[in-house]
């Protein structure tokens, strides 16, 4: 039984990494709906994974750093791309690439 010991805890480990990522990305794409709301833009892609890092958030601790990157339009048939940058589970940063101004 010890000897199953290790190989447990570490798939406890692993099943807390993909649960915390799960969780950064679901407040990742709220963040992303919303800004695009607030654009008054559509958003029309899932979120995609660009960076993966450690960075120091407002308050100067190390976080696992997270980059999303995301698409969404007006109107026709152009795309536009935000980021989202994640510091943990909290959002830092939402970007919006260029787009028309009406």
């Amino acid at each position: 039984m010890l000897e199953l010991a290790p190989w447990l805890i570490g798939l406890a480990l692993v099943a807390l990494v993909w649960w915390s990522a799960m969780g950064a990305k679901a407040r990742a794409r709220a963040a992303a709906r919303a800004a695009c709301e607030d654009a008054e833009m559509l958003f029309i892609d899932e979120l995609a994974l660009k960076r993966l890092h450690l960075a120091r958030d407002a308050h100067g601790k190390r976080r696992l750093a997270r980059r999303y990157g995301f698409e969404f339009y007006q109107r026709g048939d152009r795309r536009y791309t935000g980021t989202i940058e994640m510091h943990g589970q909290r959002v830092a940063r939402v970007h919006m690439g260029p787009r028309p101004v009406d």
